[in-house]
């Protein structure tokens, strides 16, 4: 096959930034090239020291900038980025992990312990607590939120998997008013994971759903065919949850029992948080938090607009694109903020192919295509991490092997040297060897059956980064002979075709990551709603998909560490030999504040970003 009769595209995720890319060559070298560079202190930016937050003043209003609108306020309900970065701050969970050492630590949870057998966990949460609208809060509400919102299937909770183990859902008992216990079915090393859920207001949500206290708080339910079959003895019609709280909503009736409240939503405007006085959370000199009395979100789509609205003083913080570098290092004495290094982000950055053969609009042909590893190899050897770093990036980035992030005690470390790398003359071979060649000289290649390789690649319209290396992929895969037709649609619209597996042949994504991979549960196993080469399977339809719902068992159904590690790292094993996601880059994160501020310790994992410190947040 001669040099101008290649063509191919591939799909890849990154965060931020536009930049136009030039075409690649057969002849550029093709080794790859890629190296793990080490966390560097860049030129004008600080170091963050993690330690114990200050006490500070209260007083003032913090405004940053989000790109999106809501979907919804409704927790239970709430997957889009800003819908859940606006209830995180709504609510308050039993425990979350320290900013400081990322070690799990209480928060409505005094205390916990576990039984003999290590498969309960008792909470005794703390005493006097109140919701927003000075209503007590008790264990109830959690125990409430667990078996009558979360597990329900009705409902479809983005936490419901987490709560199955060994495909038994967690039994959760009310002891008392302030105690109350979670157990699984076998020894599981989440159980702290399983705590990190925020209460629901039974007094408000109870009503809604048609449950009262004679209904009791249990979670009745059955085995069918070796299936789990909710019971629902009373009636209560769970799904109206669905339709509280929704962006339509009056926000005053919005009750939560985190640090902030929703005093004011102008959909495309704003959206303004106030400080909840009922919040339970106190410095160590004991006043209580947060300090900052309001919280203004801007909804602004576009970061270019975003970075010169903190240039003009209108936003206190700025999330840096590697382009936004430059100009804002020479500017940060001028219009005094820090620049702050808070280090590779832990969110995951893939291309994905739909394998789902009950998709709707997905070919036959194209179904065969992406269910052949072979074919998804030639695709990973077109990932050029280097150009990505250095051309899109600006230098601000790490090449990504995996889906547990670097920093992780669970990152298999050789992963690196196992992973498929940047090579267009292998990715050319492969298609060859598989007799996947231009027949008639249009410059395409044609499958055994003689159809053309063309395949639709979708990724979100407003994500510029990701339409640039869309771009860049597409010319390297050009040179291979297969044509693939770009979409872009708005988040929402992308985040549904994902779901349901729906519309699409490829995407270029991203999803978020986290210290312990084990709150994956929805995204690594074959019966996740996430798993989406196909969502939601009965039964793991691979046989690779079925060694690593094995391996999920052996890495989260015990409590010993080194157990958890190497079921860990079969995992990642798998994943890099089958290429269920193709991995890519991960930014290195920068973040810019108003010099006046104090207490900024961001962690680059969601929860723990700048939405995670913000009750911290004090101005000097």
């Amino acid at each position: 096959m001669n040099q101008n009769n290649k063509h191919f595209f591939m799909i890849i995720t990154c965060f931020v930034l536009v930049f136009f890319i030039t075409s690649c060559s057969m002849d550029k070298e093709q080794a790859q090239r890629e190296i793990i560079r080490p966390e560097t202190q860049f030129s004008g930016v600080l170091d963050i020291q993690y330690q114990g937050f200050e006490s500070g003043k209260s007083g003032g209003q913090f405004i940053l900038a989000v790109q999106n609108d809501p979907d919804t306020f409704n927790d239970a309900r709430a997957v889009d980025s800003t819908s859940t970065d606006i209830t995180n701050l709504l609510y308050a969970s039993l425990v979350e992990r320290s900013q400081q050492d990322l070690k799990w630590k209480p928060m409505i949870s005094e205390s916990w312990s576990f039984s003999d057998d290590q498969r309960t966990i008792t909470h005794t949460i703390k005493k006097g607590l109140k919701w927003s609208d000075g209503m007590d809060l008790d264990a109830r509400d959690f125990v409430f939120a667990y078996n009558h919102i979360i597990l329900r299937e009705d409902i479809k909770s983005n936490l419901r998997d987490r709560m199955f183990v060994n495909d038994l859902p967690v039994t959760v008992k009310l002891i008392d008013n302030f105690t109350f216990s979670i157990t699984t079915d076998m020894v599981y090393a989440g159980l702290l994971s399983i705590s990190e859920v925020h209460p629901y207001p039974r007094h408000i949500w109870g009503p809604v759903i048609g449950w009262s206290e004679a209904d009791g708080y249990e979670f009745e339910y059955s085995l069918v065919d070796g299936k789990v079959k909710e019971e629902n003895p009373y009636n209560i019609k769970y799904s109206k949850v669905n339709t509280i709280w929704g962006t339509d909503a009056d926000v005053s009736t919005i009750v939560g029992n985190g640090p902030f409240t929703v005093s004011k939503y102008e959909k495309g405007s704003k959206i303004i948080l106030q400080k909840n006085p009922f919040y339970f959370e106190k410095d160590d000199s004991g006043n209580r938090l947060p300090y900052l009395n309001k919280l203004v979100l801007k909804i602004i789509g576009e970061k270019d607009t975003q970075r010169e609205k903190f240039l003009s003083g209108e936003l206190d913080f700025y999330s840096l694109r590697g382009k936004d570098y430059a100009v804002l290092v020479d500017r940060k004495e001028q219009s005094d903020f820090d620049i702050y290094n808070v280090g590779p982000v832990a969110s995951t950055q893939f291309i994905v192919m739909n394998q789902n053969p009950d998709a709707l609009n997905l070919r036959p042909e194209v179904l065969s295509w992406n269910s052949n590893k072979r074919f998804r190899t030639a695709i990973a050897h077109l990932v050029d991490r280097e150009t990505i770093i250095n051309n899109i990036a600006y230098g601000f980035g790490y090449p990504q092997y995996s889906f547990i992030p670097r920093f992780s005690p669970y990152y298999w470390e050789n992963i690196d040297e196992h992973a498929y790398k940047f090579n267009l003359k292998k990715a050319d071979e492969i298609l060859d060897s598989i007799g996947w060649i231009d027949n008639d000289g249009d410059g395409f290649r044609e499958d055994g059956n003689g159809i053309k390789l063309s395949l639709r690649m979708v990724t979100n319209a407003d994500n510029d980064v990701r339409k640039s290396i869309s771009e860049l992929v597409s010319q390297n895969a050009a040179s291979i002979g297969v044509e693939i037709n770009l979409g872009y649609d708005d988040f929402r619209t992308l985040g549904q075709k994902l779901l349901s597996g729906n519309d699409w042949d490829m995407a270029l994504i991203g999803l978020s990551g986290s210290v312990d991979p084990i709150s994956g549960a929805n995204v690594y196993k074959s019966q996740g709603n996430l798993h989406l080469i196909e969502p939601n399977q009965l039964e793991p339809r691979r046989d690779w998909e079925k060694e690593v719902d094995e391996a999920w068992g052996i890495a989260n159904n015990t409590i010993d560490e080194s157990t958890r590690i190497k079921g860990w790292q079969k995992i990642q094993e798998i994943w890099a030999e089958e290429l269920p996601w193709i991995f890519t880059y991960n930014q290195a994160l920068l973040h810019a504040y108003n010099s006046n501020l104090g207490n900024i310790q961001p962690r680059p994992v969601d929860g723990l970003d700048e939405f995670g410190i913000i009750q911290y947040i004090y101005w000097k």
